[in-house]
């Protein structure tokens, strides 16, 4: 019997592996809280796929995949790059209506909301409501919750549909919506206590934490670095000889962290960096992180993690970019559809070709142009302040992308006045150069 046919079975079958292990890890990605109720074809595929896609977060980015066949969700657990520039927000959006971005009210009523959640196993929103209210007015800085306020109730509903969402509370009897109309709308919740105790995504659990004032950026602090609350980033630890910086074994605990361990966070750092942000400046990453991303190892390294999650590796002399070709990972697509995202892409036009950075009012004045010249394009930004609003949402996508970066204005190569915040394209903001007669416009 020729050979031939199990050779292409078990090369058909390293590749199914392969493409398995790389949609499993950019469905994490795209979704660090993952229920079978959400996407059952996703879950499936990490369930199967669980132990070798643990290891591979746990080794190339320090994060803790969990995965819960029975109650059918998988949480991974991230920790951001500490020195990301980038850091843009990514807010909380509301299930129902436009999905706006949730506000301080509504993060404050969330966690209370889900803090009471935990020890009630079925409940009614009026109960919940009068078990949040009553944590309002004990608790010192936080607002009393008024359930005979709509623009209240309002926020509660948005809270508790976020729960829903995210499988922490299921409605059995009654829809949450129904208690926008009054506070004696009926709601039954079951909850589920472990799936809401996954919500935080924190090296250190909040029980470790003691005092009534206890510092929050203690939650966030990675002991397998070698580091505490009062030390610095392991990576940028004197290196000179001092005790514990060798890594000799024998070190007392308190010298720092040894050159494994920096080593380690190096690894970590850089990659967590390339997976959360859409792009990595070289001018942009620490000492360690750049000598470890010029190292050999490291190299070899991020190619290697690139491949094994189907990501494309661009590497510039700027810095290093991951490529999802099926947008599978991503949150959020450039370019995209909508005024505000081809907004974007003409005002990057704009910036590539000032000398210099480029002052919000002197973008705003190439919206307001843009406005004139076309009188059936972007209606609901037409009236007073419509073309300065464009402008920074246009500006907000393009900073939340790696493209552009707001600069203090100055006299020298700026296109604003001295003082004045301005914009400046970043090199990657090249890859999309567009023509502006494309959009019926002059060079």
């Amino acid at each position: 019997m020729s050979t031939l046919p199990r050779a292409r079975t078990a090369n058909r079958r390293v590749t199914e592996t392969r493409d398995d292990m790389a949609q499993g890890i950019r469905s994490m990605l795209a979704s660090p809280l993952l229920t079978r109720d959400a996407d059952e074809e996703a879950f499936t595929l990490v369930r199967r796929k669980r132990t070798e896609l643990t290891r591979w977060f746990d080794f190339f980015c320090g994060w803790t995949l969990t995965v819960e066949p029975r109650h059918g969700y998988a949480r991974l657990a991230k920790v951001r790059a500490g020195g990301s520039y980038l850091a843009s927000p990514r807010p909380a959006l509301r299930v129902r209506g436009t999905r706006s971005a949730f506000d301080r009210r509504r993060y404050t009523l969330f966690c209370l909301a889900a803090a009471e959640l935990t020890v009630l196993n079925r409940t009614t929103v009026g109960l919940l409501a009068q078990r949040v209210a009553h944590t309002c007015a004990a608790e010192e800085g936080i607002a009393d919750f008024d359930s005979s306020s709509r623009a209240e109730r309002s926020a509660l509903v948005d809270a508790l549909l976020l729960l829903e969402s995210y499988g922490a509370i299921t409605a059995v009897d009654g829809a949450t919506e129904s208690y926008l109309a009054g506070a004696d709308a009926l709601v039954l919740y079951r909850s589920d206590s472990a799936r809401l105790a996954r919500l935080l995504s924190a090296p250190v659990p909040p029980s470790r934490l003691g005092g009534a004032h206890a510092d929050l950026a203690a939650l966030l602090v990675e002991e397998r670095y070698g580091v505490t609350a009062e030390s610095g980033i392991p990576g940028e630890t004197d290196t000179s000889g001092e005790a514990g910086a060798s890594g000799e074994e024998g070190a007392p605990e308190h010298a720092g962290p040894t050159r494994n361990q920096r080593t380690l966070w190096a690894r970590h750092s850089l990659m967590r960096r390339l997976l959360d942000d859409p792009v990595v400046y070289t001018a942009d990453l620490s000492t360690a992180e750049a000598e470890y991303a010029s190292s050999l190892t490291g190299r070899k390294m991020i190619r290697r993690a690139a491949e094994e999650a189907g990501f494309r590796l661009e590497e510039r002399a700027e810095g290093y970019l991951l490529v999802d070709a099926d947008g599978r990972a991503t949150d959020d697509r450039f370019p995209g559809e909508g005024h505000v995202k081809q907004t974007s892409l003409l005002l990057l036009d704009v910036l590539l070709a000032a000398p210099g950075s480029v002052s919000l009012a002197a973008l705003s004045d190439e919206v307001e142009g843009l406005l004139e010249r076309r009188p059936s394009w972007a209606k609901s930004f037409r009236g007073e302040g419509g073309a300065a609003r464009l402008a920074r949402g246009a500006l907000e996508v393009l900073v939340g992308h790696g493209l552009v970066r707001a600069d203090p204005g100055g006299p020298a190569g700026s296109c604003g006045p001295p003082g004045t915040v301005g914009y400046r394209a970043l090199p990657a903001a090249h890859r999309y150069a567009v023509d502006r007669s494309d959009f019926g416009e002059e060079a």
